[in-house]
């Protein structure tokens, strides 16, 4: 079914790093989802108000909300497909994640307010119908949502999106709590326990607990997290590959909705090189880079000396001796002056964003007082990098 929506409504499904293409994924998910959504919500809600089940209306209205949420993730794609302009250079991609915090406010309040409304029918419980077949159609809205479930991931998965992810994510939950609806109405032939209050708090709390999920899926790129490992890598790998290039640090990845990252990157070159050959290969690394990950890369140059043996064996003196006092730490931009009284090595150290002040200064003095072992003319002069 999901192969057959895809071809009869996104054309070049193929080339989904294509943002026309992507807002047609997202639009055709959030079609789908409103569909299934709004049926979901009239068949729970008939059944809630013929049972006078709270737990069921509120299962109901979880799916209405989950159907503005489509809506919402609709918007979110035809403005973040937006060409960019001069008020926004980097495009409208982030829209997608405002929409995606949007959806997780509205399913945060609708969590809330049947919190409250499950509370009340624990202190005024009343009785509940059951229904063999009353509990095979929300067997039917189970299978509904796990096939919305596994369809918003397959789209998602394509198309790298984090809003159609967690629609998925939320699908999975609202098989959890409907699960749980029918195993409060079948309890509550054995008990006079208001067992449907009970098990509305726990549908609210699943409410809840993916409302705040999907609100840390979102906010996390508005807010500037760091790079995924994978496409670093992926990015340090391609440059690595070019000619002259014989080093990489500090790499920066700014996202700005996906497929559309801007990331920037010091790349240690010889200092004796041709630079305008270097300034060539540097251009065609660039390019390489955009064709293999769809990020858009500019790549500072930092000459080093390669050909000086006196500084090869400095520079691997205090590597070593960095690594015995944290193996995790590396090091960059090493640079000598000499001097026959004091040797300056100067070098940048990427340590972890766990190091506080107080590691950094004890590192320091640790990382001072073995290189004077190794040799007392030996000044560190060190710069701390984070690693992005």
């Amino acid at each position: 079914m999901t192969d057959i929506l895809i071809r009869l409504f996104v054309p070049g499904a193929d080339n989904a790093r294509d943002a026309a293409v992507r807002e047609r994924y997202g639009v055709l998910s959030g079609a789908v989802g409103i569909a299934c959504n709004v049926f979901l919500f009239a068949l729970k809600l008939a059944i809630g108000l013929v049972t006078r089940s709270i737990s069921i209306a509120a299962d109901a209205f979880n799916n209405l909300s989950d159907g503005l949420s489509c809506l919402i993730s609709i918007v979110g794609f035809k403005v973040s497909g937006k060409a960019p302009d001069a008020k926004h250079p980097f495009g409208y991609g982030r829209t997608e994640y405002i929409a995606g915090l949007a959806v997780s406010m509205i399913i945060l309040l609708v969590g809330v307010e049947f919190l409250k409304t499950s509370f009340d029918r624990i202190l005024h419980p009343e009785e509940i119908v059951f229904s063999g077949v009353l509990v095979a159609i929300l067997a039917v809205s189970m299978l509904v949502k796990l096939w919305m479930g596994a369809f918003n991931r397959k789209i998602g998965t394509r198309i790298d999106s984090p809003v159609l992810m967690a629609a998925m994510q939320d699908s999975i939950n609202d098989v959890v709590t409907t699960g749980v609806v029918i195993l409060g109405m079948v309890a509550g032939r054995f008990t006079t326990l208001p067992v449907d209050g009970y098990v509305g708090v726990l549908v609210a709390l699943f409410i809840l607990w993916a409302g705040f999920g999907i609100a840390k899926d979102t906010l996390d790129p508005l807010l500037g997290q760091a790079a995924d490992p994978e496409v670093a890598q992926a990015i340090e790998k391609i440059v690595l590959e070019a000619d002259y290039i014989v080093g990489v640090h500090d790499l920066i990845v700014h996202n700005y909705g996906a497929g559309r990252s801007l990331a920037s990157l010091h790349a240690e070159v010889p200092c004796n090189a041709d630079f305008v050959a270097v300034h060539e290969i540097i251009d065609e690394a660039e390019k390489h880079v955009w064709q293999r990950t769809g990020v858009y890369l500019v790549i500072h140059m930092d000459p080093i000396d390669v050909d000086n043996a006196h500084v090869a064996a400095l520079r691997e003196q205090v590597d070593a001796t960095l690594r015995e006092i944290d193996e995790t730490l590396t090091m960059h931009d090493f640079r000598v002056v000499d001097g026959e009284r004091q040797i300056n090595l100067i070098f940048d150290v990427v340590v972890p964003f766990s190091y506080d002040d107080d590691d950094r200064r004890t590192l320091m003095m640790t990382l001072r007082d073995r290189l004077k072992e190794i040799d007392k003319r030996y000044n560190p002069v060190v710069t701390f990098d984070h690693l992005m």
